[in-house]
């Protein structure tokens, strides 16, 4: 008598892995369509909704990489055109905020007549209370910029003899170092009151447009440090809501103010600084739109400034902007040795001539 050995088990295991695939198959659509719909809101209500600080705060390459393992997992499981059409239009919409750099496609930008200078911004974490002093000190001069842009400078923090030949104009945090003639100082949103203490003048002004004499005419340089989104609190307390509540009213209080500035200005601008605000955020549309991205004389495809607890960076907070009257020759991060979890912006440009 021959024993008959059935496959039960198999057969009843198909279903199962049926089943699976089917319900595997509805969340990567689900995904896809969540996707774009939060990339949709993302463009329409950052930079205008206080709330929408928070998802703001994601990588901004996660708007690239999210959507393209849903479109490669919905083309590999052959889901139909729709979903495909839904995961690509998550991809495109999520892409364009992502900070990928499109310069990186073009030819770099030629030379132009005018006057050549050097523009350094950088946050310095508090100047050099963590760092060695003259290692820090060596670092910013061997950049020999014409104009500094430095964030977070700390009370009496500049000596004399530190940068001989630049003029040092400060205001609270925000210290400018130029060795091109001073034409004009405005503190924005506006001049403290006399006799404000350093702290006040911190928590007030975020802003320092200093004009300068550059190639006879006069150039309009601004240093950028804005507002931080948040407190680390609990975001189940209420505090944590009050104060993003806060945060994002003083954010939009000192970017109206450097953008009215900016609008009604005639002179040549540059605009640098730490803008705690990344490609994703809206409210860096409020300078894009109006000036010209530095980073048109980056070759990095994917340009980015900090790196909280990541090992490498991330986020773009850092940004340089320039008016038509001056071109953009190079544009790079470059690493600060450790002095500051933001790198430094290294601005090469030309101020054209005069027609």
């Amino acid at each position: 008598m021959t024993a008959t050995i059935t496959s039960a088990p198999a057969v009843a295991d198909r279903p199962v892995r049926v089943r699976i695939l089917r319900i595997g198959r509805r969340v990567v659509v689900a995904a896809g369509v969540a996707w774009l719909v939060f990339a949709g809101l993302n463009v329409v209500l950052s930079g205008r909704w206080w709330l929408w600080l928070v998802p703001g705060l994601l990588p901004p390459l996660a708007f690239a990489v999210v959507p393209a393992v849903l479109t490669i997992g919905t083309a590999l499981l052959r889901l139909g055109r729709r979903p495909l059409v839904i995961a690509l239009a998550g991809l495109a919409v999520g892409g364009a905020q992502a900070g990928f750099n499109p310069a990186t496609l073009l030819p770099p930008p030629g030379d132009v007549a005018g006057t050549h200078l050097k523009v350094v911004a950088w946050n310095t974490e508090v100047w050099d209370d963590w760092d060695d002093p003259a290692r820090f000190l060596a670092f910013l001069r061997a950049q020999d910029a014409d104009v500094y842009l430095l964030q977070e400078y700390a009370e009496n923090g500049l000596h004399p003899g530190d940068f001989p030949g630049y003029t040092a104009i400060e205001r609270g945090e925000l210290l400018t170092l130029t060795r091109l003639p001073v034409r004009r100082v405005v503190a924005l949103p506006a001049e403290p009151a006399s006799g404000s203490s350093w702290r006040q003048v911190y928590e007030q002004v975020k802003s320092l447009r200093v004009d300068v004499t550059a190639g006879g005419g006069t150039l309009s340089v601004y240093n950028v440090h804005m507002p931080i989104q948040l407190d680390l609190v609990s975001p189940l307390s209420a505090d944590f809501y009050r104060q993003l509540r806060l945060r994002d009213a003083a954010r939009q209080r000192q970017y109206t103010s450097l953008e009215e500035d900016v609008r009604g200005n005639r002179n040549p601008i540059v605009v640098a600084g730490d803008f705690n605000t990344s490609p994703a955020m809206g409210d860096i549309r409020r300078l894009a739109d109006s000036l010209h991205d530095a980073a048109s004389g980056d070759r990095s495809l994917y340009p980015a400034s900090w790196r909280s607890y990541w090992p490498v960076d991330l986020w773009r907070l850092d940004w340089a902007f320039t008016s038509d009257a001056v071109a953009v020759r190079r544009y790079e991060f470059v690493d600060p040795r450790g002095m500051s979890d933001h790198s430094l912006q290294r601005i090469e440009l030309t101020v054209r001539s005069s027609r």
